[in-house]
C-alpha cells in the first residue's frame, strides 16, 4: 500500500482478489458467499452474536433446530457482505477488542440496518449495485429454503412455509447486516 491509497485498500486501485472491481455477477457473489461460509468466516464479535442468537432462537423456536437454520442462514448473509467488500477492494480488519461494542448494541444496530435493508434503496448500506446484490442475497435465501425446508414439503401448510421463508430471509439479510453494522460501529476498520 502506497502513502496515496486510502487504509483497508488492496494494492491496486480497482483491483480485487478475482481481477476488476464489478465483475462479479450476482450468482459468482452467491457460490463465493457459500464457499467462505463453510471456512471460520466470523470475526470473533460476531461469532459471540451468532452463538447467542442461535441460543435463543433454539429455545424460542416450536423445534430447536430451527434455531440452528438462523445461524446458517445469517452466516450465508455476513459471507456475501465479505465478498462484496472483496469485490470494491474493501479489506477490513477487527479493531482491538476494547473498541467493540457491546452485543446488545451491535444486535440492536444490526437489526436496525436489516429493516432498512428491505426497504427500497436498502438504506444506503450496500457498497456496489444494488440490484445485483439484492439478487446474491435473493439467490442465497432461495438456496437456504431449498436446503432447509425442501424435505418439509409435505409436512406443512402454505401458510407455514411462508413463514419460515420469512424467517430464513431475515436472518439471512440481518447477517449481511451484522457485518455492516461491525463497520458502522467501529468493530471493524
Amino acid at each position: 500500500m502506497t502513502a496515496a491509497e486510502p487504509a483497508g485498500r488492496t494494492d491496486s486501485a480497482g483491483q480485487t482478489d478475482h481481477g476488476v472491481t464489478g465483475s462479479l455477477t450476482a450468482e459468482d457473489m452467491a457460490y463465493r458467499a457459500r464457499a467462505l461460509a463453510q471456512a471460520h468466516p466470523l470475526t470473533t464479535l460476531a461469532r459471540q452474536l451468532v452463538d447467542r442468537s442461535v441460543a435463543q432462537q433454539r429455545t424460542s423456536q416450536p423445534v430447536p433446530e430451527i434455531g440452528i437454520w438462523a445461524g446458517a442462514a445469517a452466516i450465508g448473509g455476513y459471507c456475501l457482505r465479505r465478498v462484496e467488500e472483496s469485490e470494491v477492494g474493501l479489506d477490513l480488519q477487527p479493531a482491538e477488542d476494547g473498541a467493540w461494542p457491546d452485543l446488545d448494541a451491535l444486535d440492536e444496530m444490526t437489526a436496525r440496518i436489516a429493516a432498512d435493508l428491505r426497504m427500497e434503496g436498502a438504506g444506503g448500506h450496500m457498497l456496489a449495485d444494488e440490484d445485483r446484490n439484492i439478487d446474491a442475497l435473493d439467490r442465497i435465501i432461495a438456496s437456504e429454503v431449498s436446503r432447509r425446508l425442501d424435505h418439509w414439503k409435505d409436512d406443512v401448510d402454505q401458510a407455514a412455509w411462508d413463514e419460515l421463508e420469512e424467517y430464513l430471509t431475515w436472518w439471512v439479510v440481518k447477517g449481511y447486516a451484522l457485518r455492516t453494522a461491525e463497520r458502522a460501529t467501529g468493530a471493524l476498520r
